[in-house]
């Protein structure tokens, strides 16, 4: 159902954190409508030029397979208008990117989904080198300090009408431990 002309406000939730504290897995089971996810377009690219993610990130910027990524990514961000309930499953880690987000929806409700990373900072990095065997989703460990680094806080101030904080690395660890 399209609500680009509706008078219902659309939901936007941005997912909030570094690369590997289990955003992905959290939206798993939730009603979004539209999923707005860059690596989603990246994994697609790369099984069609036979890429792996690393290679692709490894690609000059201007490169024609990065520029088709961005392409798509922006119409992505188009057809997401037509939809209620959307969610952002990007890092959102500055008060920019996340500024970037909410002037594409002027009259939506906007919630924050922050997740936990102070303390856990190692076994993020141990998650990720986790995932890079299983899944090929090679993440620097410089990239993934620089996102902790980058990361400001989420505050109301920002837009949000609601700011939720949860904690994915504990039940990931609690679950493979669990295993």
């Amino acid at each position: 159902m399209s609500y680009k002309n509706s008078s219902i406000a659309p939901s936007v939730t941005l997912l909030i954190g570094s690369a590997c504290v289990g955003k992905s897995t959290y939206i798993q089971n939730r009603p979004y409508d539209f999923v707005v996810s860059s690596d989603n377009i990246v994994d697609e690219i790369c099984k069609l030029h036979k890429l792996t993610y690393s290679q692709f990130f490894e690609l000059n910027f201007n490169s024609p397979i990065r520029k088709k990524q961005r392409q798509l990514f922006n119409q992505a961000v188009e057809e997401s208008k037509n939809y209620r309930n959307i969610v952002w499953d990007l890092t959102n880690l500055t008060r920019k990117d996340r500024a970037k987000v909410l002037s594409h929806y002027p009259s939506a409700d906007f919630t924050a989904i922050e997740f936990a990373y102070k303390g856990w900072e190692e076994d993020i990095v141990q998650l990720s080198h986790e995932r890079a065997t299983l899944t090929g989703k090679v993440i620097p460990e410089q990239v993934l300090f620089s996102m902790f680094k980058s990361y400001e806080s989420v505050s109301q101030n920002e837009g949000f009408s609601q700011i939720i904080s949860v904690n994915m690395i504990s039940l990931i660890i609690n679950s493979r431990n669990a295993a």
